[in-house]
C-alpha cells in the first residue's frame, strides 16, 4: 500500500488559523454583547422597533463569526474532502472533483474545487492549516492552472510561425512580455504628455492614446497564444491588462474639465465604441476563471475608454470660438464612495435650461458661497455635441483659491 493510500485512510482534520480564529473570537463577544446591551437598553428606554432591529443585526453577526470560528474546518477523509462553513457542509470525493484553481481576488486569495457534473464548486480559503496529509491528497486532484500553462507552452511549441525550432518559439513568448513592458510605458508616457505636457501636443498624444486599445486587439488577434488579459496566475503569455487601464484611465483624466450639455448627442457613439471595445477582447471573458466578474471589470475600462476617446475627439484641440457665461452658484454639495466629490449647484444658463451642477475641486467647493459667480465657456465642438468648461473670471472670489 502506498504512503498516500495509508494517509488517506485515516481521518485529518484541519482548523482555522490560530490567529484568524482568535480575531474571529473577540469580535464575535463584542458583536454579541453589543447585540445584548443594545437590546436591554433599548427595551427600558425606547419603543421605537428600529433599534432593536440593530441589536438583533449585531447579536445575529456576533452568532454567526462564533459559529465561523467554532465549527469551520477542513476534513479529509479517505479520498473525500469536507469543507464546513459557519452554517453549511460541502463535500466531494476526489472522482467527483475534475480539478482545482488557485483563485486570487480583492477577497484575497483561495482554492476553488471545480465538480463533474455541473455542480457549483467548492471553494477552500487559505485560512485554514494544513499538513502533508492535505498535501498528499490535494496531489492527487489535477491543478487545472498548470494543465493549462501546460497546455498553452505546448501550442507554442508547436506553431511553426514563430520559428523553426520549439526553442525559437517559446523565445518568442519571452519576447512579447518584453513588448508589454514596452507598451505599457509607451501608454504611461502617452496619457502623462496628453495631459501635462506641451498644450499644442495634447491631441496628438491623446489620439496615440486612443489607438492604444486598437493595436492591442490587433495583437492579441494576431497572436493569441502570447498575448492576453486577465490572466490567470499560471498562463505563461504576456498581460495586455495593464496597458489597456493605462489607456482608458489615461483618456478619463484628459477629459477632465470637459462637460457636455447633454450627453443623448454623443450618447449612441460611446455605446457603439464600448460594444466594439468588449468584442475585441471578448476572449478574456472565456479564459477567465471568473467570467462574469471579468465581463464586468471589461466593462468598466470600455466605458471610460468610450467616454474619453469622445470627449477628446470633441473637445481637445476645438478650435471654434466659444462664447462666455457667467453664471451664479445657487448651492453645493459632495458625494461620498470610494473618494469624495465635490459639486456646485448652478442656476440656469445659455443651453441648460434646468438647475445643474459642476464638479470642482476642493479648495473651489470650500471657498464657494450661494450668489457667486463661475465663469464657463461654451464651444460647438468638433462632432457637433456642445460641451463647456470652467475659466477663470478674475474678478470672481472663487478663483482667486486657484
Amino acid at each position: 500500500m502506498s504512503t498516500y493510500q495509508q494517509s488517506a485512510i485515516g481521518r485529518h482534520e484541519h482548523h482555522m488559523k490560530t490567529w484568524y480564529r482568535s480575531f474571529l473570537l473577540i469580535f464575535s463577544a463584542f458583536a454579541v454583547s453589543g447585540g445584548i446591551v443594545m437590546g436591554f437598553l433599548t427595551s427600558k428606554t425606547s419603543p421605537n422597533s428600529q433599534p432593536l432591529v440593530m441589536a438583533a443585526i449585531f447579536l445575529s453577526f456576533g452568532i454567526y463569526l462564533f459559529a465561523l470560528a467554532t465549527r469551520s474546518r477542513v476534513v479529509i477523509d479517505g479520498y473525500r474532502i469536507e469543507i464546513r462553513g459557519a452554517f453549511t457542509d460541502h463535500y466531494a470525493d476526489t472522482n467527483e472533483i475534475e480539478g482545482y484553481r488557485t483563485i486570487s481576488s480583492r477577497n484575497g486569495k483561495y482554492t476553488q474545487f471545480y465538480l463533474t457534473g455541473g455542480r457549483r464548486p467548492i471553494t477552500l480559503s487559505v485560512l485554514f492549516d494544513k499538513d502533508e496529509a492535505f498535501d498528499a491528497w490535494i496531489g492527487k486532484v489535477p491543478d487545472l492552472d498548470k494543465r493549462d500553462r501546460d497546455k498553452i507552452l505546448e501550442k507554442i511549441s508547436q506553431q511553426e510561425d514563430l520559428g523553426s525550432t520549439p526553442q525559437e518559439r517559446l523565445g518568442a513568448l519571452s519576447q512579447a512580455k518584453i513588448y508589454s513592458i514596452f507598451a505599457r510605458v509607451i501608454a504611461l508616457a502617452a496619457a502623462v504628455a496628453a495631459s501635462y505636457g506641451i498644450p499644442f501636443l495634447y491631441l496628438p498624444f491623446s489620439i496615440a492614446l486612443a489607438l492604444v486599445p486598437v493595436a492591442l486587439a490587433v495583437l492579441m488577434h494576431r497572436a493569441p497564444l502570447l498575448y492576453t488579459v486577465f490572466k490567470r496566475k499560471d498562463d505563461p503569455r504576456a498581460e495586455l491588462l495593464y496597458v489597456l487601464i493605462v489607456s482608458s484611465f489615461g483618456l478619463l483624466i484628459r477629459a477632465r474639465g470637459i462637460h457636455f450639455v447633454s450627453l443623448q448627442s454623443v450618447g449612441v457613439v460611446i455605446a457603439l465604441i464600448t460594444v466594439a471595445y468588449i468584442a475585441a477582447f471578448y476572449h478574456s471573458f472565456f479564459e477567465s476563471a471568473l467570467p462574469a466578474r471579468t465581463f464586468f471589470a471589461l466593462l468598466l475600462f470600455a466605458a471610460i475608454y468610450s467616454y474619453g476617446a469622445v470627449a477628446v475627439a470633441d473637445a481637445v484641440g476645438d478650435a471654434s470660438t466659444p462664447t462666455r457665461y457667467v453664471v451664479h452658484v445657487v448651492g453645493k454639495h459632495y458625494t461620498t464612495g470610494r473618494s469624495r466629490s465635490y459639486y456646485l449647484d448652478l442656476e440656469p444658463w445659455g443651453p441648460v435650461t434646468q438647475s445643474n451642477n459642476l464638479g470642482v475641486s476642493r479648495s473651489i467647493y470650500d471657498k464657494a458661497s450661494p450668489g457667486d459667480q463661475i465663469c464657463l465657456e461654451l464651444s460647438p465642438g468638433r462632432l457637433n455635441a456642445a460641451w463647456y468648461t470652467q475659466v477663470p473670471c478674475f474678478a470672481s472670489p472663487i478663483d482667486s483659491a486657484q
